[in-house]
């Protein structure tokens, strides 16, 4: 009677042994951020992902210039935006979108024209864009930062986001929702990857902005200001809140008995062997009494 209980404390031992270790083993995460947004901010890791047409745009090459010295960009015209050039992106509703550009040394990039000469850029360079036609679509790679600090100067922030957090499955090359987190109007927004003994820095993420056009004729409903979708491997996202330094947004371990199927089958299993352990032990016992003379 007792070797089947003590088989059972042994397996008991054993599974939980092995569901700690599931616990607290190291996994992946990607983190994806979807947002509307009038101010963004972007350092670029590669230029092969900053490619953005600029087609009818009002270029400035002089931080001191005035709106008279504009230069105003041909049909088909790209801007090929340099690696380790920092970015600033505004727009208001479905008016013109501002581009800025600067580069602590060297030049930010270049105009790529099909019917002319392509113009390289110096260390500073502002392009002022209307979408009329259809929308605009600019890819990125680089270290991003969605909305502003709310302060007294500041007239751009985030409108509405959520962020979504991805998880690897255990043993398999897929991945599980492991949480969504919605973000208030007005939070800044920044990845982070954080190595066991070093500082946290800022991840590395990739994504797209989008730009409805100002003419809607052609589409149903307007979409306000910037979308955007930014998504990178990150240990956390830091969300700033009201001048605060806010929260991180993390993947919970407890989140894998959630959503992770196969801990979650693992689990369910143990305990259905541990059942089955206790119900023949129970039955096994009966069979004994039963068989006992009756004194």
């Amino acid at each position: 009677m007792k070797r089947p209980r003590k088989v059972a404390g042994v397996f008991s031992v054993s599974l939980v042994l092995v569901v700690l270790g599931l616990f607290l083993d190291s996994r992946d995460h990607i983190f994806t951020v979807n947002a509307v947004t009038e101010t963004a901010s972007l350092v670029t890791t590669e230029g092969a992902f900053s490619e953005w047409r600029v087609s009818g745009a009002n270029l400035l090459t002089d931080p001191f210039a005035t709106k008279g010295d504009e230069i105003e960009l041909p049909e088909n015209a790209y801007l090929l935006i340099r690696k380790g050039t920092e970015i600033d992106l505004q727009r208001h509703g479905i008016r013109t979108a501002k581009i800025t550009l600067r580069a602590k040394d060297g030049r930010v990039g270049s105009i790529v024209m099909p019917d002319a000469d392509d113009r390289v850029l110096g260390s500073w360079a502002s392009l002022a864009i209307v979408s009329d036609g259809r929308p605009l679509v600019w890819p990125f790679r680089g270290l991003l930062r969605v909305g502003d600090d709310v302060t007294s100067g500041v007239d751009s922030i985030l409108l509405s986001g959520t962020v979504n957090v991805l998880e690897e499955q255990l043993f398999r090359d897929t991945r599980y929702n492991a949480g969504a987190t919605e973000l208030d109007r007005g939070d800044r927004v920044r990845f982070w990857k954080h190595a066991p003994g070093r500082a946290p820095k800022e991840a590395v993420v990739e994504g797209f902005f989008r730009l409805e056009p100002s003419n809607q004729e052609r589409f149903t409903e307007a979409q306000n200001a910037i979308q955007l979708i930014a998504h990178g491997g990150a240990s956390f996202v830091n969300i700033e809140r009201l001048g605060s330094s806010g929260y991180q947004i993390k993947a919970t371990r407890w989140a894998r008995f959630l959503y992770d199927p196969l801990l979650a089958f693992i689990a369910g299993l143990g305990a259905l062997l541990f059942a089955a352990i206790e119900v023949y032990s129970n039955i096994r016992e009966m069979i004994r009494d039963a068989r006992r003379p009756d004194e």
